[in-house]
């Protein structure tokens, strides 16, 4: 896991919530190539084109994203599609991005995969100090 200073300041004092209300968004589809949280997926066309998103990138971290109260349900939902993701997509590469403000308050939380021929979103090559009015936490999974 990497993080930013303000992340890393909040998460000595946080706790994943405990509250494992995060079921409905731990159900993943794959639609031509991307991974998406299936309660999401509505009126997607028979395949993936350019026309709403520039790649595959682009899609996923746009569909697989949650507006969340504050960064202890971040966190467990992230612990849930970690597991989800090790599980059913062994040998695939994913980031999740948390991102909140410097409080802990109203959380962002997403997932996207890893592919070489697109830029990821958010990677380890990224300074995450840069980001001075939220904290940031990036969690690769393998």
């Amino acid at each position: 896991m990497i993080t930013n200073e303000a992340m890393s300041t909040l998460l000595l004092k946080t706790k994943p919530s405990g509250a494992s209300n995060n079921d409905e968004y731990a159900h993943f589809v794959e639609w031509d190539g991307c991974i998406l949280i299936s309660c999401f997926v509505r009126d997607l066309p028979s395949s993936f084109d350019k026309t709403t998103y520039s790649d595959r990138t682009e899609c996923e971290t746009s569909i697989n994203h949650l507006h969340l109260e504050n960064l202890s349900i971040a966190l467990e939902l992230i612990d849930v599609w970690e597991k989800t993701l090790r599980r059913n997509f062994a040998g695939e590469e994913f980031n999740i991005v948390v991102t909140c403000e410097p409080d802990g308050k109203e959380a962002v939380a997403r997932f996207y995969q890893l592919r070489p021929e697109e830029v990821a979103w958010l990677n380890e090559e990224n300074d995450l100090e840069n980001y001075k009015h939220e904290a940031i936490l990036l969690l690769k999974v393998h």
